[in-house]
């Protein structure tokens, strides 16, 4: 077995186990039962907006310096968190939350 398969074969394992644990998804989420919807904005290049259900959960500032920043929320008494870090460069889309809800965890591109 060569090293460049068995490095590709480590890859593989391990991307199929953290897009089961937060799938990387665009600016929407909605889980397999329909219960859940994550949505996520981020405006003026520094306002990330977390909504779950239509409600806004999250709104904060991502820091101007590093791009990134970690907030918290409630829905319905339930807590919620989002850790934001931006890819250098500041690209659209570049901006990614993974955001945790009543057992869901996501990765939003804003």
């Amino acid at each position: 077995m060569s090293t460049k398969f068995m490095i590709a074969a480590v890859l593989a394992v391990t991307m199929s186990g953290c897009a089961a644990f937060a799938p990387v998804t665009d600016t929407h989420y909605t889980s397999r039962d329909g219960k859940l919807d994550i949505h996520g904005e981020l405006v003026d290049s520094s306002d990330v907006r977390i909504f779950v259900n239509g409600a806004k959960v999250i709104d904060d500032q991502i820091s101007l310096l590093h791009g990134d920043g970690k907030f918290d929320g409630s829905y319905q008494g339930k807590p919620v968190r989002a850790d934001c870090a931006t890819s250098a460069g500041r690209q659209a889309n570049a901006t990614l939350c993974t955001v945790a809800v009543d057992g869901e965890r996501v990765t939003l591109r804003l």
